[in-house]
């Protein structure tokens, strides 16, 4: 077990090292590592992205330690072990924030208005709102593509996509609803 919460807080250190751009850019790391690994089905990944979402907090900090909760269960760790494997999922996914925030905040403070700086920042951009379509993207296939539990949706895979009426609904729904009224989905 110990060699479980060592590997997911490896893996939740090196999400929080290498996503930029928030919440739901961190989404798209922690579905790839989980179920790339059988750590979680994909039913499951989208029980914790709906929890995590609801639950007050930064997203990609909630959806760490219910990654780490379930997936220590998941291998048949008892309460205490999985109550380990979410804190450790979860200081492993801040732990790079903290310390970027701590040690460089100041020196982007000085150097903000910098050619070199403007210039990194209007590359980073665009890829941190394709890296966060790509995860909508995937999300609404998975809710599209219900035929199997360990169904890997994603968006090379259009051609096995199935039409349920009642996902369908709701997404049309909230789509008209939060462009007419402003209403957050």
């Amino acid at each position: 077990m110990l060699r479980l919460i060592l590997a997911l807080a490896v893996i939740f250190a090196k999400i929080g090292l290498f996503t930029l751009g928030g919440g739901l850019a961190v989404i798209a790391l922690v579905q790839q590592e989980t179920m790339q690994r059988g750590w979680l089905s994909n039913s499951e990944f989208l029980d914790i992205l709906s929890v995590a979402q609801v639950t007050p907090g930064a997203m990609g900090v909630n959806a760490a330690t219910f990654t780490g909760w379930r997936t220590v269960m998941n291998s048949g760790g008892s309460f205490s072990w999985a109550a380990i494997g979410a804190l450790a999922a979860t200081i492993a996914v801040m732990l790079a924030s903290v310390v970027g925030v701590v040690f460089a905040g100041c020196w982007f403070e000085r150097n903000r208005s910098k050619p070199s700086v403007v210039s990194v920042f209007s590359v980073l951009r665009p890829v941190v709102a394709g890296a966060i379509s790509a995860v909508g993207l995937n999300l609404v296939l998975a809710v599209f593509n219900t035929s199997s539990e360990n169904s890997t949706a994603n968006i090379f895979d259009l051609l096995n996509l199935q039409f349920h009426l009642l996902p369908a609904s709701l997404c049309i729904f909230t789509f008209i609803l939060t462009i007419s009224k402003k209403f957050s989905p």
